[in-house]
């Protein structure tokens, strides 16, 4: 070996270099000898795989049979033997086509899933759907042309309806779940609120809850939805932010005086000025609200006769409001209000609220931030007016029907739109009353499902005991793990004011017998309170020890006629045998119910369906929208903590909403709506990206922000990220020309193979941290950046020569190839839960392949190595500087000598060392033909000469360091004697 302290030189043909040592520039043996051939392409070993750089949707189609898509979810529960992870399933409505929203949320949880799969865990995920509500007795009522006429007015009928439109409904939805890769056992392993046995569960749900004093009836203000016809949750309603409503300033004149101010009005009239953006609600107008902690004033308007009342900070406000001056001409506590008295504004001769009179009541909820300071109160029509209406035992009268029509009100009001000609009529019932009207744009409340207004009206419902829930539910929340962690606190907090808001909380929706929306309920969850005489208003426990009996005929009647059996049953079928005689009731004394379960309550009993744990959580997963942190996140919450005090959920994952370009949601009428199908086949100006751009573009961008942006431009920057995946994915598959056997071999590595191996696992930790917190697009940049920078960028680059000119069954090649291997199976344990289409294809070209990827476990790869990193970071250093010096030019013409401070000498010395015919690996990391270092304590790190090589180039490997008499390196003789 040519070897001295001052000069280093290291290259693959140093046998043939004068034993004299000479600087490299000086190295040049010309050779005289004609070449034996100049055409050595057919030994070179050039990739080669059959695996195609491109794919289309015909080859996933065929992908997923011969992957066996259809099987993995069983497979796994059979052979794996880790812990169970549970990912519940939150059910979609069957009510029509997937949308983006549902492709994000599907695919979020598939790739959760296969993470849990390839780290050997056995995974519990059962898909549902629910079937039942309003948005499905439309599409129905809609596809069979009974929405406007000739409704069928039995429930039964309207329930087979609706049953039929739901189950061809999951159908569809079905195909294209399975079409997205979505792992599950779609043929026997669903659940649907319709099947019995989900009834049944939910029923005895309601049961409990309502044995342990949560369930309650009463006439409370709900929000109704006058377009529908019926209650509404608050998860039910979206906000119109300009919305604009009337708003009126309107005076009530008092009858009874407090005498502190008699001396202060001197015999005018006295009168309170309220303002309300309701002007519809006056007519249930019961009392007028104080703060007595605020100061009020007595005040003069221009032109106007009398005094009026309204709290002192709230003057110049009024005026401005009114136009007219005001003059403040006493100003008094507001405690002093108590016991005056007001009569009702005039609202036509007929109505039957002339003439009576109402009080004025102090009430916390007063405020002086707005207004007058003098709140009209409704009880009829608003929260905290029935609190006050419930304080002073104020009768809740309701004047608005379940279609939003005045009635009882007298002939000018009765029939009337309270939000349309009916307000008009109030206001010009007012007269000189109404002080001012006028428009005020402000968010307001739409029904979810028609667009349309919403407003609050008293309405006899089910109602479940948030309150004695709340502190429990509050302290449940503190044990579940939110993800993602960026925004966990703001979700947290968020999730928290939800569950806070309000004393108690809807349970049902209304069901009148008449009104067909809510009794075609599918799934029904009828309660079975059987309601007789007046034992209507929460009185049903008169029943008591009877009521387990009623539960258990009404389940037999399940099992015998199906989730039905309430509609299609007679009363006296109902009732266990006897009961009724038991109990007195004969005749028409006992009258079925017609009251459905609310929605939430039907869809958020679903963790029942979960295996048993014990004491802890059934899911160790919930993953919705946001939108679900006032959904089924709180009511599985409030239904899970009120019989097993705990959550239903170790985590819960809140992923966001999918918008436009210009960040507006998909809607119809404006035209931006994206349907997975097009982005997976194309469509209507959509070019096809396949489902592999889908996945990836769920998996970039599903996971870190509250609104989820898909525009061409991403779709088409996610398609380039997957070829160029893909495109890796061949290389590697096409330098892996090996026998299984050999990939049990352990040939000796190099530096940069060992350095190769150790990023790899470096690589295959972060992005099974990203997993593990469901951040997708970190692992997203994280498998990028790993293709990109050390994969393509350095080893596949600098080992390239090995790979294509080394003899074939070298040591050093089968290195490279091994590591290689070890790369791509890495690559696809981290890209499989994204791209299992594209892992599996390309799976079946790999020489190991016998089965399909995720069902081949124990794939042989090279062992974790620890490596000295720093030394990498000091070569691609070195390397920079050395490719500045020669412009980027073709490194394979130079030879470079280096002066190193003793330090980094030491460092790279054992890095240019040669075996056999092999170049050092500093050469094949820097890629020039030759290196020499040399030791100088004088040199601050390095210092880098460059110089031509004086051999001659070889005309295989295209490097300049052909031996002597031929065209040939030693190494590229010894590969073509072999070939």
């Amino acid at each position: 070996m040519l070897c001295c302290r001052k000069y280093k030189v290291f290259h693959s043909n140093y046998k043939d270099i004068l034993t004299k040592c000479v600087p490299i520039g000086y190295l040049r043996m010309k050779s005289t000898a004609k070449p034996r051939t100049k055409v050595y392409s057919h030994t070179i070993l050039f990739p080669k795989t059959d695996f195609p750089a491109r794919s289309n949707s015909a080859k996933k189609d065929e992908i997923e049979k011969t992957a066996k898509f259809a099987e993995l979810y069983n497979w796994q529960r059979k052979h794996l033997k880790g812990p169970e992870f549970v990912l519940h399933d939150g059910p979609p409505y069957a009510n029509g086509d997937l949308h983006m929203g549902h492709a994000v949320n599907k695919i979020i949880k598939d790739i959760n899933n296969r993470y849990q799969i390839l780290q050997g865990n056995k995974v519990h995920y059962v898909p549902g759907w629910d079937c039942h509500g309003l948005p499905i007795e439309l599409k129905a009522l809609q596809q069979t042309k009974k929405a406007k006429k000739n409704e069928p007015s039995d429930p039964v009928e309207i329930r087979e309806t609706a049953r039929a439109f739901a189950l061809e409904t999951i159908e569809r939805q079905k195909e294209q779940f399975i079409s997205w890769g979505v792992m599950a056992d779609w043929d026997k392993q669903c659940y649907k609120t319709l099947d019995n046995s989900y009834v049944k569960k939910q029923l005895e749900l309601f049961y409990e809850m309502y044995e342990a004093g949560l369930i309650f009836r009463a006439l409370k203000p709900v929000y109704w939805s006058p377009s529908s016809r019926t209650a509404l949750a608050e998860a039910e309603l979206e906000y119109d932010p300009q919305f604009k409503s009337t708003e009126a300033y309107v005076s009530f004149p008092l009858e009874e005086i407090p005498e502190a101010l008699k001396d202060v009005v001197k015999g005018d009239t006295l009168s309170a000025i309220i303002w309300t953006t309701t002007p519809w609600t006056l007519p249930a107008n019961r009392a007028i609200c104080f703060n007595p902690s605020l100061v009020y004033s007595v005040v003069a308007l221009d032109g106007l006769p009398g005094r009026f009342l309204v709290a002192a900070g709230l003057l110049p406000e009024l005026q401005r409001s009114l136009g007219r001056g005001v003059v403040s001409v006493a100003e008094f506590e507001g405690q002093l209000l108590r016991g005056a008295r007001y009569r009702h504004a005039a609202l036509g001769r007929s109505s039957p609220l002339l003439g009576r009179s109402f009080p004025l009541l102090g009430a916390a909820h007063v405020s002086a931030t707005k207004g007058t300071g003098l709140v009209h109160t409704a009880p009829a029509h608003g929260p905290e007016d029935f609190l006050v209406g419930l304080e002073h035992n104020i009768p809740v009268e309701c004047n608005v029907d379940e279609s939003g029509l005045y009635s009882n009100l007298g002939p000018g009001l009765d029939g009337l739109p309270a939000l349309g000609a009916g307000q008009e009529a109030v206001l010009a019932m007012l007269g000189p009353q109404l002080l001012r009207r006028g428009t005020l744009a402000h968010s307001h409340p739409l029904d979810w499902r028609t667009k349309r207004p919403v407003i609050l009206r008293a309405s006899e419902q089910w109602f479940v005991h948030t309150d004695k829930l709340k502190t429990r539910a509050l302290e449940a929340i503190e044990q579940v793990q939110i993800l993602p962690a960026a925004t966990a606190a703001q979700s947290r907090l968020g999730f928290r004011s939800r569950v806070g808001r309000g004393p108690t909380g809807a349970c049902r929706a209304s069901a009148p017998g008449a009104c067909p929306y809510p009794v075609c309920t599918i799934t029904g969850g009828p309660y079975w309170t059987v309601t007789c005489g007046n034992i209507c208003h929460g009185e049903a426990k008169i029943f008591g020890s009877f009521y387990r009996r009623i539960i258990d005929r009404l389940y037999s009647l399940l099992e015998t006629r199906g989730p039905d059996a309430w509609w299609s049953s007679r009363v006296a079928e109902l009732l266990p045998r006897g009961l009724a005689q038991q109990l007195g009731l004969q005749g028409g004394a006992v009258t079925k119910g017609t009251d459905i379960m609310d929605i939430w309550l039907d869809s958020g009993s679903s963790w029942l369906t979960l295996p048993a744990s014990g004491q802890q959580p059934a899911a160790a997963l919930y993953c919705e929208g946001v939108d679900q942190l006032t959904g089924w996140f709180q009511s599985s919450l409030l239904t899970s903590v009120a019989v097993t005090g705990r959550a239903p959920y170790e985590c819960i994952f809140v992923h966001g909403f999918v918008v436009d370009s210009q960040r507006r949601k998909m809607s119809k009428s404006v035209g931006n709506v994206v349907a997975p199908a097009d982005v997976i086949r194309g469509g209507d100006k959509q070019p096809a990206y396949g489902i592999d751009t889908l996945r990836w573009w769920v998996a970039s961008h599903g996971t870190q922000h509250t609104q989820i942006i898909v525009s061409k431009q991403l779709l088409d920057d996610c398609q380039a990220e997957v070829i160029r995946l893909r495109a890796i994915l061949k290389y590697l598959l096409g330098v892996i020309d090996l026998h299984p056997q050999q990939f049990q071999q352990k040939p000796p590595l190099n530096y940069l193979d060992k350095y190769m191996i150790a990023e790899t696992y470096k690589f295959r930790s972060e992005v099974k941290e990203s997993y593990k917190e469901l951040r997708f697009n970190n692992a997203v940049q994280s498998i990028l950046f790993f293709v990109s920078n050390k994969v393509s960028a350095l080893y596949c680059h600098c080992v390239k020569d090995r790979l294509y000119c080394a003899p074939k069954d070298s040591k050093s090649r089968l290195a490279a190839q091994l590591v290689a291997h070890t790369i791509l199976a890495s690559l696809c344990k981290t890209i499989g839960p994204i791209l299992p289409h594209l892992v599996e294809e390309a799976w079946q070209y790999h020489p190991l392949y016998e089965k399909p990827y995720f069902y081949t476990q124990n794939i042989p790869v090279l062992s974790e190595i620890s490596v000295d990193t720093s030394k990498m970071e000091t070569v691609l250093e070195l390397k920079k500087d050395i490719c500045a010096v020669t412009k980027n030019e073709n490194l394979k013409r130079y030879a470079v000598n280096i002066k190193l401070n003793p330090n980094l000498f030491c460092v790279l010395d054992e890095l240019n060392k040669v075996d056999d015919l092999d170049e050092s690996v500093l050469c094949e990391i820097l890629e020039v033909s030759a290196v020499s270092l040399e030791e100088d304590a004088s040199v601050g790190k390095w210092e880098v000469s460059v110089v031509e090589s004086r051999r001659d180039q070889c005309l295989r490997c295209r490097k300049y360091n052909a031996a002597d008499n031929t065209d040939k390196c030693l190494r590229c003789e010894k590969a073509v004697s072999l070939s």
